[in-house]
């Protein structure tokens, strides 16, 4: 059992809960999908991003839930462990956050290398390599200071993101000379009217994801049963809120056609919203965006790789830590050549929207495939153990997990043209669980107790007042 001063320490309240919840509004791809959806259902883009927030809504009352019966750092393989086992907790893992971070992780670095490239003319090529190989370097050596002000990053970033969105709405660009409307008269009904609007849902989707990023920091939280529930709910309006504003300053002062068919858009919104101020604030916005989410990609899945070879599931090879950094570096260099792949294919075949929105719309699946195994958790789990503490629920879980389970199959089936993509992907991702889980002579089927995965916690973790207690009480009443 570890000892209290090598545990995690319950430092953190609501605002760094929420600010995780709300951080992946700002990522490179994030504003890209955010411009890109605006020049297909312009006006209405808010009517397609609030049918995609309905099952992203599901969602979060799933992760609420499930954070608050098991509050641990592992989020989804720790909660689909004692519900559906461990086949499903590595396949969800692996199949929702190695994908995406493969494919979006490359078109962060892309996306950032276009910014500078825009800027300053250097080739996105070289620019984008020397931006991975400093992101590599500093994850491998080590070099915490940056993640401390990570967090602080993202916050004022949003904020920032949000300013610019409200003085393009109020006409900031008119009144300092430099814009004009060319769509003020465009029509709510985009062409093709609903069946374009529900056709973007999926893409919609892509707006939420990363929502769930607030769960993993369950073990530093003082409250994570309060905390968590509430600010992935807050968090998702709050992104909704942003992209629209967003959205709506794009179409109004930018051609449709340019938002569709660039591989920047939001770049090219902002510059027809507030001129050359909008283009460098948006561009730095973009720089920035990347440099963070990507550095978050390459932190969190050798750490990821890390616990799992600890319970087996993957090869040892990962849970080597250097002795010199005291880092996974066997993972970074494997997530690194992950990422290295795509960002090889993007740059031969250029940078072009439909490669970019290919990688997007391929992660955005799989995703989205752990969001449904996540809702599932918290059905079965209530079947399983229906008087074990819970300190939040899903409110009308028997209607709003099978409304999200089926938003979530919609979203799916409006990108059902990348579907076989991602289906390859997750393919390949249960064969290996197949093969290694035979190999080393782990059941397909067994199902760990709740208990232990709540014992664990516990014994790992920093006393948490209320939870502590009332798992305690449950765990003696339940005793084999």
């Amino acid at each position: 059992m570890p000892n209290e001063k090598t545990k995690l320490k319950r430092v953190l309240g609501f605002a760094p809960t929420y600010g995780a919840a709300v951080g992946l509004v700002i990522s490179g791809s994030g504003m890209f999908s955010v411009a890109n959806i605006a020049g297909t259902t312009g006006y209405a883009t808010f009517i397609s991003v609030f049918i995609a927030l309905i099952p992203m809504m599901a969602a979060a009352f799933a992760f609420g839930e499930l954070a608050a019966m098991l509050p641990g750092g592992g989020m989804i393989s720790d909660y689909t462990l004692p519900a559906l086992g461990r086949f499903w907790a590595t396949f969800a893992l692996l199949s929702g956050y190695m994908v995406l971070i493969a494919t979006d992780g490359a078109t962060q670095f892309v996306m950032g290398g276009l910014s500078i490239e825009e800027m300053s003319g250097i080739p996105q090529i070289i620019v984008t390599v020397s931006l991975f190989l400093l992101l590599v370097a500093v994850n491998i050596i080590n070099v915490n200071f940056y993640g401390k002000i990570e967090a602080t990053l993202t916050i004022v970033m949003v904020f920032v993101f949000l300013g610019f969105s409200i003085l393009g709405n109020a006409g900031a660009g008119e009144v300092m000379g430099v814009a004009a409307p060319v769509n003020a008269e465009l029509p709510l009904m985009p062409e093709g009217g609903w069946q374009t609007i529900f056709g973007a849902v999926g893409t919609g989707i892509w707006f939420f994801l990363g929502f769930e990023f607030a769960c993993p920091m369950a073990e530093e939280n003082k409250k994570p049963y309060k905390n968590i529930p509430i600010a992935l709910i807050a968090g998702l309006f709050t992104v909704y809120a942003i992209d629209c504003l967003f959205a709506v300053a794009a179409v109004k002062y930018t051609d449709m056609a340019e938002l569709r068919n660039s591989a920047i858009p939001q770049i090219v919104a902002a510059k027809a919203v507030m001129g050359r101020t909008g283009h460098v604030v948006v561009s730095l916005l973009t720089i920035f965006a990347s440099f963070t989410t990507a550095n978050a990609y390459l932190a969190s899945l050798p750490r990821m790789l890390y616990g799992l070879a600890r319970e087996g599931l993957v090869p040892s090879f990962f849970s080597k830590i250097n002795r010199r950094f005291r880092t996974p570096v066997r993972g970074i260099v494997f997530t690194a050549c992950l990422m290295s792949g795509p960002i090889i294919f993007i740059s031969i075949n250029g940078v072009e929207v439909g490669i970019m929105q290919g990688m997007i719309n391929t992660a955005c699946i799989t995703w989205m495939f752990s969001y449904i195994i996540a809702i599932v958790d918290v059905l079965v789990l209530r079947k399983k153990y229906p008087d074990y503490p819970r300190l939040w629920k899903a409110p009308f879980a028997r209607i709003t997990m099978p409304v999200g389970v089926l938003g979530i199959a919609f979203g799916i089936y409006t990108l059902r043209g990348y579907l076989v993509y991602s289906l390859i992907c997750m393919a390949v991702i249960a064969l290996y669980c197949i093969i290694w889980f035979r190999y080393k002579g782990i059941s397909l089927t067994a199902v760990p107790d709740i208990k232990d995965m709540a014992t664990d916690i516990r014994d790992r973790s920093e006393y948490l007042a209320v939870w502590d207690e009332a798992v305690d009480a449950w765990c003696k009443e339940h005793v084999s």
